[in-house]
């Protein structure tokens, strides 16, 4: 039997469109066309969720619903066993909650189609459903047609912090604090005099092993919260090499020496989709600390971004994040409480 998640890679252009359609279905609540596509999608869901079973429902030409079970808790009378109730569905992205699952130009229609599918499905206890814009329009529509399963209600969710690049670098300089790019003038000078280059790198096989060699020797590799954990791994390999066949990667390195990688002391890597670059990892070595490599590799990166680009978006939100970015972006969660008389 063929895989559901290869068959939806194969329909990525479809999957794409789909995204896109539901963004001009509602032009003042955008999801993330990024996050909700199938370049950060189906990566996720391979590093992360492999315990789970994708459910993916289609709602003819109204759109798609991208979801999974996820296994309930151990049964408490027999922890061992591996017959777990499949009390949880999702999207297939649940790790952070950037994708919203829901996906099509008659989001609607899509809602319908879920109540009846899900409402004859026995065994789960909950839904939860991420990614939606902030505004609540089209949460609110997909709610609506959910309320024959159980309670529905919304939570809020990931916030991203985005930078506007729409009138170009000069425009986007200058309305960065006057502190920050004194700093940052300062540190390109530091790093200049200290013999530091930032290079594009081959985008091959070779990229990932380079850069998770730059991630053990940084804080994160060293506290194991960076890439270098074994899902971390995983879901970033599966990623830039999709990414890299697409066209779409975007890398830059610091290091002392182009010629030998264990010179290297930074790294950025990230996806172009359309007008919108997705940052997606930044790192530099603890050798290097001193010399501000995190953002001079983010200011390069900003700088080289081609003149289609209109939007970085910096990821989830934290503070250091802010300096850089313009506005942020925040989401909604739909979640279905099934009702008593299941």
């Amino acid at each position: 039997m063929t895989d559901p998640l290869d068959e939806l890679d194969a329909r990525s252009d479809v999957w794409e469109h789909l995204v896109d359609a539901t963004n001009k279905t509602v032009e003042t609540d955008e999801i993330d066309p990024w996050c909700s596509g199938p370049d950060w999608v189906l990566p996720v869901h391979q590093g992360f969720e492999t315990g789970s079973s994708p459910l993916w429902i289609e709602s003819g030409d109204a759109g798609w619903a991208l979801l999974a079970s996820y296994p309930g808790p151990p049964d408490p009378v027999n922890p061992a066993s591996d017959a777990r109730p499949d009390a949880l569905i999702s999207g297939l992205e649940p790790m952070w909650g950037f994708a919203c699952p829901v996906i099509g130009p008659d989001p609607a229609a899509v809602g319908r189609t879920l109540c009846e599918r899900l409402g004859a499905t026995p065994e789960w206890d909950q839904i939860i459903l991420p990614g939606f814009g902030e505004d609540g329009t089209l949460a609110r529509t997909v709610g609506r047609e959910l309320l024959g399963l159980g309670r529905v209600g919304l939570a809020h969710g990931i916030v991203r912090q985005l930078a506007y690049l729409d009138e170009g670098f000069d425009a986007w300089w200058q309305r960065r604090p006057a502190k920050l790019r004194r700093n940052l003038r300062n540190a390109r000078r530091r790093a200049e005099e200290a013999g530091l280059q930032i290079i594009e790198p081959d985008l091959d096989e070779t990229l990932f092993d380079r850069i998770l060699a730059i991630e053990h020797r940084s804080w994160k590799g060293q506290e194991e919260s960076g890439i270098t954990s074994p899902e971390m791994s995983e879901f970033y390999r599966a990623m830039l090499k999709r990414l890299a066949a697409a066209g779409r990667l975007r890398a830059f390195i610091a290091t002392f020496d182009p010629s030998d990688p264990s010179a290297d002391v930074g790294f950025i890597v990230g996806g172009i989709r359309g007008n919108r670059y997705r940052g997606l990892q930044l790192s530099f070595t603890e050798n290097a600390a001193s010399l501000s490599v995190s953002h001079l590799l983010q200011l390069h990166q900003i700088e080289s971004l081609d003149q289609r680009v209109q939007i970085y978006d910096l990821g989830m939100d934290m503070d250091y994040k802010q300096r850089w970015a313009d506005e942020a972006d925040a989401t909604l969660v739909l979640v279905i409480d099934r009702g008593l008389g299941r």
